[in-house]
């Protein structure tokens, strides 16, 4: 018999009083957690009580919330075993612990939590002090849309990214284009007419859920199911802003869902409970890093991350070695484990270079005054940081997942210089050394001044007043209207 779902209770009693008492389901990966429950805290600090469900291996991200929101309150539930996952990996929780090929039947795999969710929402709808009034779960969690339906109660899509690949995402498992001629290559575009600008990707570009997607096979008709079920939510939540993802806020999302979307990002900015989590202790404190920097100019050094989930191969890694060693610029680069850094560069470069191996204090780097741009795979959580911070993205190399159609709009903002894409490619690092050198000098200096006032726009859309701000009153409003 399954052990019994462990709750630490809110202060809030939620539901009693005639208030909002939201339930809370994020997927459970670094990247898709740590937003959804910056998101909790938010609604917390305006009276909506919350309860977050996780796995009891997913717990420990809870206790700083917990600590800081009184109104918050966890549900932990026994990890479901799967027929989907091989042998070992049934009590997987969270991605990290798996290697890449078992993602998607992982993700299908939570779907299971579904019964015992909705057995301790029916238990709780018994005690009214403790009655759940609506669900907010994440991009990869659809299976909670029917779940809100059985229990009588709207349902809130909140994604970790922007409009534009909420939009592309959601297109493509309605349309499901495929590639229908035996010559058709990775390069075929892929339109989308449905979205404003008909932006076009080539098949490579798309998300790899997608290209993955085997009709008739079990994982992909349920991964599928997942993102249709989305498309009925009473709402969709993005972390993003106006000033950035405008156009697929107004137009994109509302037509193409034909429900209401509100964008109230940047999260990372708007709360600050997660920052000092989303990676344990770093490597190298953030202290001593700002002391290192500041020897050097304003705006004069490089930040380079490709984040956690991809280790650079060594050609890979010589590249941007060698593209740092021949630029001459100042330069922090946050190394991930297996990625092999050649042998010699950190002595020939230690007078202006610094690397960290392991998780780096990057908000705290982005946020130094000497640091002006950054060499990024692209990842929303980066570019909303980055764009925080008022840092322009040096270059964009996007690797895979949503992180294309996210060097898209940064590139649309004029803040960012592409310089390689894909998972497997090496760049010139000759001509990545010359980009590097151009844009720390005057050549760069329009895109920096794009990114202060890009950051300035993301602060003043997160100010009482500002459209990030007024659209999570709304959102609150909303909730706070179910009876």
């Amino acid at each position: 018999m399954a052990a019994p779902p462990q709750t630490h209770a809110a202060q809030s009693s939620g539901g009693g009083d005639g208030k909002a008492h939201v339930l809370v389901v994020p997927y459970p990966a670094q990247g898709h957690m740590l937003p959804l429950l910056d998101l909790a805290a938010l609604l917390a600090t305006r009276g909506v009580a919350v309860t977050v469900t996780v796995t009891a291996g997913n717990a420990p991200h809870l206790v700083p919330l917990l600590a800081a929101c009184l109104s918050v309150g966890a549900v932990s539930l026994p990890s479901p075993s799967s027929p989907l996952l091989p042998p070992g990996c049934g009590g997987a929780e969270n991605t990290r612990d798996l290697p890449v090929h078992l993602f998607r039947p992982f993700m299908v795999s939570l779907a299971a939590l579904r019964a015992p969710l909705l057995a301790w929402c029916t238990r709780a709808q018994r005690r009214a002090c403790r009655r759940v009034t609506a669900i907010v779960s994440g991009l990869f969690t659809g299976w909670t849309r029917p779940l809100a339906a059985e229990l009588g109660m709207p349902h809130v899509t909140f994604s970790i990214s922007n409009a534009l690949y909420l939009a592309v995402a959601h297109s493509l498992w309605r349309r499901l284009p495929s590639r229908r001629r035996p010559e058709d290559t990775d390069d075929e575009p892929v339109a989308f007419p449905d979205i404003p600008g008909a932006p076009s990707f080539p098949w490579r570009q798309l998300s790899w859920l997608f290209t993955q997607h085997v009709p008739g096979d079990e994982v992909s008709e349920v991964i599928r199911q997942f993102f249709l079920w989305n498309l009925g939510s009473d709402c969709f939540v993005v972390n993003s802003f106006a000033a950035l993802d405008g156009a697929y806020i107004e137009r994109a999302l509302p037509d193409l869902m034909a429900k209401p979307v509100f964008a109230v990002g940047p999260l990372s900015d708007a709360v600050s409970i997660s920052r000092d989590r989303r990676g344990g202790k770093p490597a190298v404190p953030a202290a001593s890093v700002a002391a290192w920097l500041e020897a050097f100019p304003d705006g004069s050094a490089v930040y380079v991350s490709f984040g956690t989930q991809h280790a650079l191969s060594p050609p890979q890694a010589a590249c941007v070695a060698d593209a740092l060693a021949r630029s001459s610029a100042a330069f922090v680069w946050a190394v991930r484990s297996g990625t092999a850094v050649p042998e010699g560069f950190e002595e020939a470069t230690a007078s202006r270079g610094m690397v960290i191996r392991g998780w780096a204090p990057q908000v705290e780097i982005l946020r130094h005054r000497a640091v002006g741009w950054f060499l990024t795979h692209c990842g929303w959580n980066s570019v909303l940081e980055a764009t925080a911070a008022g840092v322009a993205l040096l270059m964009t190399w996007p690797m895979g997942a949503e992180q294309f159609t996210n060097a898209l709009l940064v590139a649309e903002a004029g803040v960012a210089v592409p310089v390689a894409e894909g998972d497997e490619t090496v760049p010139d690092a000759g001509q990545m050394a010359l980009a590097i050198a151009a844009a720390i000098g005057e050549e760069g200096k329009p895109v920096r001044e794009r990114a202060a006032e890009l950051s300035k726009n993301a602060a003043a859309a997160l100010a009482e007043g500002g459209s990030s701000h007024g659209d999570l009153e709304d959102v609150v409003r909303m909730l706070n209207k179910v009876e």
